[in-house]
């Protein structure tokens, strides 16, 4: 006999046609003790929950019951969408066994499951089987979480609800369509999901054997691996890994996903790519409808939450697009806090000095660490250059911008006047590991003590809306000088 087919005592026993064989597999149903009223319980929302999570885990639902469940707990908490509960959230969840009896009166929490089992009256010569197992809420969780996606992916053309029934004149063979939900493939077969990988090599056999095109997916706690072996059995015209894809060069925006998937030969030129991730941190709105326009739509079944970083919602970007150096000089200043005065004369001799009196005219004065600041255009006039000079031998730090000074060449004479340290390069402004994508952008980051919020960056590019709706989603704040 093939050794694939072959029983194991220990999981069968001595078995006949009229033998049931138990696998005890109890629900546990959670009963909380603390912030109950007569109308259900309040569950605070902790970091990782959702909805499909919250009931199957806590309360000890199934797969079906959950998914029936869910609706009412929305209306009871004004709830419009399951992905956006936030962190310290309370919310109702109404009385679950009065609920659910309502939807699926057959099953109730807690009750005993059997496992495999075989049955008389199956309408079949021999044995019947029956597959019906507990299941673990690390693997069913996916299962769950990626149904939504699944069913966008890929168009159910064919009835999934029913069961997996394998028929011989020897055996009937059936797997419980609750704890082993079947999605669409692109060819029209049928993918098998096993959250918990408990059905046996045999039964495994058995099905593929009579029934090629059944493809069965082991659930795993490593959620992309789950999906690429979902995604390797959906028979995708391409499936490609660890894609990214580059937008502009400077600003240059690049967004990265664990697969690109092309559903046909004509995914291209219809511009329908699907890019999906398996983390936990969402790509910002602005972000995916952004792609959404580039013809990507983006999917991500198991993200829960946005994360900031702390250090980011400290730096400040200043999009300094003026032209004129007048107005570049003020954004500058504005952008360091520092308050200046505009057309100050200054004195070079004093008229007690001889009985002369000579001054000069600044166009922005200020002071800082106690120290003086002039910043002056040189006109041409080898007079007016002599008199600002002679204003640094009586300790003032004198900027001279010449006619031709852009944005980089005033900043980097004022900071440097100023001894702050800054040079105008390539920063990356968006590049945790734990995002889907990265942001740089050249300009001047300043950090220090003495820079306003302990960080700072100038720029003169364009940042489109897209961008800076990124920088505003992950803490940043903009300021624009036209």
């Amino acid at each position: 006999m093939d050794p694939q087919f072959e029983l194991d005592p220990q999981a069968l026993g001595a078995s006949t046609a009229t033998r049931t064989i138990k696998k005890a597999a109890k629900r546990k149903v959670h009963h909380f003790s603390k912030s109950s009223g007569k109308n259900g319980t309040v569950y605070t929302i902790k970091p990782g929950d959702h909805l499909f999570k919250i009931l199957m885990r806590d309360y000890g639902l199934s797969n079906d019951q959950a998914e029936a469940f869910i609706d009412e707990v929305c209306r009871e908490n004004n709830i419009h969408d399951i992905k956006r509960l936030r962190i310290g959230q309370k919310i109702t969840i109404p009385d679950v066994r009065r609920s659910v009896d309502k939807v699926l009166p057959n099953v109730q929490p807690g009750e005993e499951n059997e496992g495999l089992r075989t049955e008389e009256g199956s309408g079949s010569l021999g044995q019947a089987l029956r597959l019906d197992v507990p299941s673990a809420p690390v693997g069913r969780e996916a299962a769950v979480q990626i149904k939504e996606v699944w069913d966008k992916l890929v168009p159910s053309g064919t009835d999934l609800q029913s069961p997996i029934s394998v028929q011989s004149p020897s055996f009937s063979l059936t797997l419980d369509s609750r704890r082993y939900p079947v999605y669409a493939s692109m060819d029209g077969a049928k993918i098998v999901v096993d959250p918990t990988a408990s059905i046996p090599p045999l039964v495994r056999s058995l099905i593929t054997e009579k029934d090629p095109t059944v493809r069965i997916v082991s659930g795993s706690s490593d959620n992309r691996q789950f999906l690429a072996d979902m995604l390797k059995s959906a028979k995708f015209y391409s499936v490609e890994e660890d894609f990214s894809v580059v937008f502009g060069g400077d600003p240059k925006l690049t967004v990265k996903a664990d697969f690109k998937v092309e559903k046909t030969p004509e995914s291209l030129v219809r511009q329908d790519v699907a890019l999906i991730n398996s983390s936990e941190s969402p790509l910002p709105d602005s972000l995916t409808h952004f792609l959404k326009k580039e013809g990507f739509t983006v999917h991500e079944p198991f993200a829960v939450s946005k994360t900031f970083s702390s250090s980011a919602s400290r730096l400040q970007v200043h999009q300094v697009t003026a032209k004129k150096q007048s107005d570049v000089v003020d954004a500058l200043l504005q952008a360091l806090s520092i308050n200046n005065h505009v057309d100050r004369t200054l004195d070079v001799f004093a008229a007690d000095n001889n009985g002369i009196s000579l001054s000069v005219l600044a166009e922005r004065y200020f002071e800082r660490g106690g120290r003086r600041y002039v910043i002056t255009r040189f006109d041409g006039d080898p007079v007016t250059y002599t008199l600002f000079r002679i204003l640094e031998t009586k300790g003032y730090q004198v900027v001279i911008l010449e006619a031709q000074d852009n944005f980089r060449k005033i900043s980097e004479k004022i900071l440097s006047r100023m001894n702050i340290r800054g040079s105008f390069v390539q920063n990356a402004l968006l590049s945790r590991k734990d995002l889907n994508y990265s942001l740089q952008v050249s300009g001047f980051k300043m950090e220090g003590d003495d820079i306003p919020g302990g960080s700072l960056f100038l720029t003169d590019l364009e940042l489109n809306q897209v961008v800076r709706d990124m920088l505003r989603e992950n803490g940043y704040q903009v300021h624009e000088h036209k």
